[in-house]
């Protein structure tokens, strides 16, 4: 079978989109599948056999037009250019957003070749957390039609969580029957414990990590939809109660001005520690650092689409206990007894929650245990690409 894997997604980025994608994509080569890759990426060599890359504008230019990348618009025209030159070397098209969906429409038609559409997030819920203005009001509705189209158009549809696929029968009436739900996951073999104390110690004192303080970490993008600035708020009640703690806080995006601010008007600024944007080499060892690990999303946007956070299980696999907002998606953690759930967008409850961690180490070494006994389980990313091994060779 031989599959050709579309995205806009820029793989030069560490978030968990790029993630996602490269890990379907190195789980299906090595199942021996021929794997297409059409993509863009500032390191074309990196990117392995079989790429497409869909990055034609230099960095100066971007720079020269005060451009932070590369328009969709442009990107789109040459994936549909790419389609019509190479799909007929392939047998089915997965499209990973609804923007590669909308493109390969009519180059699969022309070469008669089934789509897989992949939703990772309801685009245009996403739109209508950025402004309430009438402009980004016809934004959101064309988005909504364009998801419908991309939707009504495949032949199978693999969500991440299961609101989505509600979200689809509901919202755009596609049959739930043509809808298979698969997760995120975690590749347990970088995302592991780290056991050397001595290396650990070290690391905590080259970024300033005193022996007695209490770690409490966050990995991901600082965006709205994270609640980062509840993380925040719930940490400046902490320190100001006396506790020895240090924040750490792993990642970039538009909120992260704000955050900073708000952290150096409170007077704790050197209790927070801002990494920016690492390298997805370096996750596992920042996330080892750890005495607990964050998600504490917000419910606009969450709770009709769902999580399945890759930050979440990346916490579990390094044996951390979570700590994470009451959203669908995440009631598994109190469940399964790996972490605690608070009220989404409460910095009163979270501050609680950590409180009471905080204070119980052994409660946290357990937790922390059995997260990495359900991680291992449950969650690897070659137990989700079975699962997408078994839709594509029902439709070959």
């Amino acid at each position: 079978m031989r599959i050709l894997y579309i995205t806009l997604e820029n793989l030069s980025l560490h978030k968990g989109s790029v993630i996602h994608v490269r890990e379907i994509v190195k789980g299906l080569r090595e199942r021996k599948y021929h794997v297409g890759l059409v993509a863009s990426s500032l390191n074309e060599d990196e990117e392995g056999p079989h790429f497409y890359n869909l990055s034609i504008i230099p960095f100066f230019m971007l720079r020269l037009f005060r451009l932070r990348k590369q328009p969709y618009l442009v990107s789109s025209i040459l994936l549909f250019l790419y389609l019509l030159k190479i799909l007929p070397q392939y047998d089915i098209i997965y499209a990973r957003d609804y923007h590669t969906a909308i493109a390969a429409f009519f180059p699969r038609l022309l070469f008669k070749k089934k789509l897989v559409f992949e939703i990772n997030g309801i685009a245009n819920e996403e739109q209508k957390l950025k402004s309430r203005s009438f402009l980004n009001r016809i934004l959101v509705f064309l988005i909504q039609k364009a998801e419908k189209i991309a939707a009504k158009c495949s032949d199978r549809i693999v969500s991440v969580t299961p609101q989505i696929a509600s979200y689809l029968m509901t919202g755009f009436h596609f049959p739930l029957d043509r809808v298979e739900v698969i997760g995120n996951g975690v590749d347990i073999k970088k995302f592991r414990p780290i056991y050397d104390e001595a290396l650990l110690r070290e690391r905590k004192e080259k970024m300033g990590i005193e022996k007695e303080e209490v770690v409490i970490a966050f990995v991901g993008n600082l965006a709205r939809w994270q609640g980062v600035n509840i993380l925040i708020e719930s940490g400046i009640l902490l320190l100001s109660r006396g506790e020895k703690l240090k924040f750490l806080l792993v990642g970039d995006g538009p909120l992260k001005g704000d955050l900073v601010r708000r952290v150096l008007e409170s007077g704790f600024d050197k209790e927070f520690i801002f990494t920016g944007m690492v390298g997805y080499k370096d996750v596992p060892f920042l996330i080892n650092l750890a005495d607990i690990c964050v998600a504490p999303f917000i419910l606009r946007r969450n709770q009709i689409t769902g999580v399945s956070p890759i930050k979440v299980f990346e916490y579990m696999a390094c044996g951390k206990p979570v700590v994470a907002s009451r959203i669908g998606g995440m009631e598994f953690i109190e469940e399964e007894g790996v972490g605690r759930l608070i009220n989404p967008e409460d910095a009163v409850s979270l501050e609680q929650i950590l409180y009471d961690l905080i204070k119980n180490p052994r409660k946290r070494m357990n937790m922390g245990n059995r997260a990495f006994q359900i991680a291992r389980e449950r969650f690897s990313w070659e137990s989700r690409v079975t699962q997408i091994e078994e839709i594509l060779k029902k439709m070959a």
